[in-house]
């Protein structure tokens, strides 16, 4: 376990550390935050400023949305380390040695009760905001609408939803909310909205000629949706689950064979092409959350991982996460193509 550094010495120690890398930026901010909660926001910041890409509003943003408990002591220590830092350390007494034990014990129990605190607001948030999708679907969408993505990608729309008029849906970080304005009302939340907007408010607005599509959970519940513009722009809602949900295209429930893709429009396809129900997981992240939800709820069928294979792509982890899958679960991975490119 590392000793935590006094404040002057965790200031002396990050002095050592580039800041324009964007990712070690980040990581030394979750470290300072995980170990010295808000107190450490000064010597990260006064380090930040090193940086050449410094920016102070983009900086007091991204300390707000860290997430304590990625990162620790040893991320700090390493990182100075490498660059030439060594601790001079002082001879404590036995009194001393006691007393910063006890302290470290302290700050190790406030900083998990932060952590625990953090995750029961970010799960409050998520039911709240699966309340506010089930609500838009039901009294603001409609089966049948018109969608320039489907067009251009030559799909049907399965199991998706249209908004039959302009929808916002604004959530609010620090009311605990997630509220509908549908219509009219949409032109009442932007009047309403202070200027400039809070950082705990944000929104997603919903137009004709966008399409919805609900994520479901194992149960078959909606809890958040992927609105896909004209254009192929993908959004979600924040706070929005999408770890182990999916959308289904067709019925599973006695099916022979059971594929997941990643995205819409090649799960479309592929139903469309076979037949096969299809669960879209969004990306290559949550499909390995999600093939084993369904070998699981569908232990009848073969399951079929179909991945997206970008050769062009660095390290084509479409394809490699497919593989990796299949040979987990003892599944097939197939890797369809559209019109000689991949799906």
């Amino acid at each position: 376990m590392n000793d935590l550094l006094s404040i002057d010495e965790l200031r002396l120690a990050l002095t050592h550390i580039p800041a324009d890398d964007r990712e070690t930026w980040v990581n030394i901010g979750n470290a300072v935050k995980t170990e010295y909660g808000d107190d450490g926001w000064f010597a990260w910041d006064e380090w930040s400023q090193g940086g050449a890409s410094y920016n102070a509003k983009d900086a007091q943003s991204v300390w707000r949305s860290l997430q304590v408990g990625n990162n620790r002591m040893g991320t700090i220590i390493h990182h100075a380390k490498q660059n030439g830092w060594k601790r001079e350390r002082q001879e404590l007494s036995a009194a001393d040695r006691k007393r910063m034990k006890a302290e470290q014990e302290e700050r190790r129990k406030a900083r998990q009760a932060e952590i625990e605190a953090d995750e029961q607001r970010r799960e409050a948030m998520r039911t709240t905001v699966a309340m506010a999708c089930r609500h838009f679907i039901k009294k603001h969408c409609v089966r049948e609408g018109q969608s320039a993505y489907l067009d251009a990608k030559q799909v049907g729309a399965f199991g998706v939803w249209f908004p039959r008029c302009s929808v916002v849906i604004s959530i609010d970080d620090q009311a605990q909310r997630a509220d509908v304005w549908p219509g009219m009302e949409v032109k009442r939340f932007f009047e309403e909205l202070p200027q400039p907007r809070p950082d705990h408010i944000s929104f997603m607005r919903i137009q004709q000629g966008d399409m919805v599509v609900p994520l479901r959970d194992v149960n078959g519940t909606v809890v958040s949706i992927q609105v896909i513009r004209p254009n192929g722009t993908k959004l979600f809602p924040k706070y929005g689950r999408k770890a182990g949900t999916w959308h289904r295209i067709g019925d599973a429930s006695e099916a022979p064979v059971v594929a997941v893709a990643e995205g819409y429009a090649t799960a479309a396809t592929i139903h469309m092409a076979t037949g096969w129900p299809v669960a879209v997981a969004m990306d290559a992240g949550n499909l390995q959350r999600v093939a084993p939800l369904l070998g699981q709820l569908y232990q009848q069928a073969r399951l079929v991982i179909c991945g997206d294979d970008d050769p062009q792509v660095k390290d084509n982890p479409g394809r490699k996460k497919a593989e990796e899958i299949a040979q987990a679960m003892h599944a097939v991975a197939v890797f369809p193509q559209l019109n000689g490119e991949a799906a």
